[in-house]
């Protein structure tokens, strides 16, 4: 389920039509920089060059926006990348950063959709060396993700509960991201509107005057790490 939905969202990121600017002063009004905001908030930290990918623009134009966005504190910057303020505690940020890339992603997610493998079954279902694998699975038990055990003459790859227990552990701060986003835009003259709120997502309409918009984020980045 919140592998769909978040392919659906990124699918979404990738037509969202509407004006490129409310107007001169408006920090979201402009479409590049709420994409951006997006795609950040599905993948905090997400590699510049694989957002400007997904976007269909360069690494500067993703750059240049983020940089706009966290000047208005709506992103925090982190390492090379951006976090969506308040969305996900800055003790979260190298787990984040590790699992910017999608290649990243994609091992952890096998390992997490096929429990027990071992590194060569695992290396063979992501299409690339044991050796790239040992390293990413360092990187993962590090973090808490994963554990190697013992089989015999084989290493087996199980997943921990740990995404889990840090998704659970964020749900009040879904509730103050959305909060504090309304009230920056009603700082900005943005006349914000919640059309849907979940534990999951946010869509709100906003703008000036004639000129609206609508903008739909991700609140829940961890399961997202899964694809």
């Amino acid at each position: 389920m919140a592998k769909r939905m978040g392919r659906a969202l990124l699918s979404a990121i990738k037509k969202e039509e509407g004006p490129l600017a409310i107007s001169k002063e408006s920090v979201l009004g402009n479409l590049h920089r709420r994409r951006v905001l997006q795609y950040l908030c599905l993948h905090p930290c997400g590699a510049i060059g694989e957002v400007a990918r997904a976007l269909g623009v360069s690494p500067a134009t993703v750059r240049f926006h983020a940089q706009r966005l966290a000047a208005s504190e709506y992103l925090i910057p982190a390492g090379s990348s951006f976090l969506p303020a308040d969305l996900v505690p800055r003790e979260d940020a190298p787990l984040f950063e590790a699992l910017g890339a999608a290649a990243t992603r994609r091992v952890l997610a096998i390992a997490y959709a096929n429990t027990g493998l071992t590194i060569g079954e695992l290396a063979e279902t992501a299409k690339m060396s044991r050796q790239a694998v040992a390293d990413l699975l360092d990187s993962f038990e590090s973090l808490g993700l994963v554990s190697r055990v013992a089989d015999g003459r084989f290493v087996r790859v199980y997943p921990s509960r740990a995404l889990e227990a840090r998704r659970d552990g964020t749900r009040a701060r879904r509730k103050q991201f959305c909060e504090s986003l309304v009230r920056r835009l009603k700082m900005e003259g943005e006349a914000p509107m919640i059309l849907r709120r979940t534990d999951t997502e946010l869509q709100v309409r906003f703008g000036r005057g004639a000129g609206k918009a609508t903008l739909e984020l991700s609140l829940e980045p961890y399961s997202a790490l899964l694809m």
